[in-house]
């Protein structure tokens, strides 16, 4: 008997990113997601600035860990939110991520209208900051990779090309998923004004492709199956930028039966692909003799 695919449901909601599939996803997903592992220890609403938006969840493993996961959530730059002890999500990155032997860490951001480009990248780096010093305490000198969906993904984009200045040395990778890099060839979306303002004259200014084309921190790109157009095209500029910059590959991956905001909600829970993908992404790249083909950033396995 064939076991039944957990992403099936997410199949008719089709790849238009509208409030039912957005809400169809979150039914579907909700009762699969990642349990926590008993002894998972959790600091909910650490404030790393000044902002009622700057806080931050902290999971930690049991045994004491030095490579921390920093989630961005998604939201069309105007919503979403890290989730919470009470929330379904985006708890499960701190299940997943402490089950691997990481910590892991959730944050949010300020949100458009009132803040605006690029203050996500702002943002995150007080953020970055803030884990690095040991956030309180909780760990010692810890190496970050940085996880984002959507926004959250161009956010991360954003920190990498120096939006925020210089990028942190304790950041030892990147996880973009289901970004935009180049918005002198992108279809903006309606609700992309509030964040990145009226004129289009400033496309180039608000694209990253090249700056991580030319990206030291290793990086890791995915796209859904059942991602909008937009953001399949994205995946496309990404491929043929980086074989004409780096003469390789990007490390992208392809996500079978995923639509735009699933990745995120499935990781840690049974049948979930993206965790291992990740696992592998750091091990190559944080292991004591790194496989420097195997993070570099022009490289996809």
């Amino acid at each position: 008997m064939t076991a039944r695919d957990p992403l099936a449901p997410l199949r008719h909601l089709g790849a238009v990113l509208t409030p039912d599939l957005i809400q169809g996803t979150y039914a579907a997903l909700t009762p699969l997601r990642a349990q926590p592992l008993a002894g998972m220890q959790a600091q909910y609403d650490l404030s790393y600035g000044p902002d009622e938006r700057h806080r931050l969840d902290l999971y930690m493993p049991v045994e004491p860990a030095h490579t921390v996961i920093v989630y961005l959530h998604g939201g069309g730059f105007s919503a979403g939110d890290k989730g919470g002890a009470d929330a379904p999500f985006f708890g499960n990155w701190g299940a997943w991520a402490t089950r691997a032997g990481y910590a892991a860490a959730a944050m949010t951001y300020r949100l458009a209208p009132q803040a605006t480009w690029p203050s996500g990248a702002e943002d995150l780096a007080q953020a970055v900051a803030f884990l690095a010093a040991g956030a309180g305490g909780a760990m010692t000198h810890p190496r970050i990779i940085l996880a984002g969906q959507s926004a959250g993904a161009i956010h991360i984009a954003d920190y990498l090309a120096g939006r925020a200045g210089r990028v942190s040395d304790a950041v030892a990778g990147a996880v973009l998923m289901s970004g935009i890099y180049d918005f002198t060839r992108h279809e903006r979306l309606f609700f992309e004004a509030a964040y990145f303002g009226e004129d289009l004259a400033k496309s180039e200014e608000h694209s990253t492709l090249q700056a991580l084309t030319q990206q030291a921190v290793p990086l890791m790109f995915t796209v859904s199956e059942f991602d909008p157009p937009q953001f399949q095209r994205q995946a496309a500029h990404l491929v043929e930028a980086m074989i004409t910059q780096t003469k390789r590959l990007p490390r992208l991956h392809v996500l079978a039966g995923h639509n735009h905001v699933s990745p995120a909600l499935f990781i840690g829970a049974e049948g979930d692909r993206l965790g291992p993908m990740i696992t592998d992404f750091v091990t190559r790249c944080l292991s004591p003799v790194p496989d420097h083909d195997g993070c570099a950033p022009g490289f996809a396995p």
